[in-house]
């Protein structure tokens, strides 16, 4: 009789984590973040344009419009749009919406009509890590005005 070994149990992500660690990028890629009041376009490297509106505003929190315009050549390649909210008391950031999907679940059941994975919030949340990881490798930092590669 053939017996298989036990499945393990698959590590919860903790979101928690992504959010801080989001936050603290954020912070270092586009240094006059908590300065925005409104709209500000930032050129940046390649002939790319990163477009920053904020969108609400309260006590704790602030909800922005975040677009990565790419150069004309690159058509191809929609422009980045993610929703996010700063939550400065707990000193997170999460991610609303990506490229005009509003309203994520934190989990979804597989399959489901929207095709998202189970864990779709969390992954969109991680992109914005991995996004920001990459802007730090590159060291391109938007600075209220343009982006300098430091």
């Amino acid at each position: 009789m053939l017996r298989f070994p036990p499945l393990k149990k698959r590590l919860l992500k903790n979101s928690t984590a992504v959010h801080e660690a989001n936050f603290a990028k954020l912070a270092r890629v586009i240094p006059d973040f908590n300065n925005i009041e409104k709209t500000v376009s930032i050129p940046g490297p390649h002939n790319t344009r990163l477009e920053l509106q904020l969108l609400e505003t309260s006590k704790f929190t602030r909800t922005f419009s975040l677009r990565l315009w790419q150069a004309p050549e690159q058509h191809w390649l929609p422009p980045l749009h993610l929703k996010i909210r700063n939550y400065y008391d707990a000193s997170v950031t999460e991610v609303l919406a990506f490229q005009h999907q509003h309203r994520l679940d934190s989990r979804y059941r597989y399959p489901n009509p929207g095709m998202y994975q189970r864990d779709e919030k969390w992954q969109i949340n991680q992109f914005l890590g991995e996004w920001l990881d990459h802007c730090l490798r590159a060291r391109c930092i938007f600075r209220n005005g343009n982006a300098s590669l430091v």
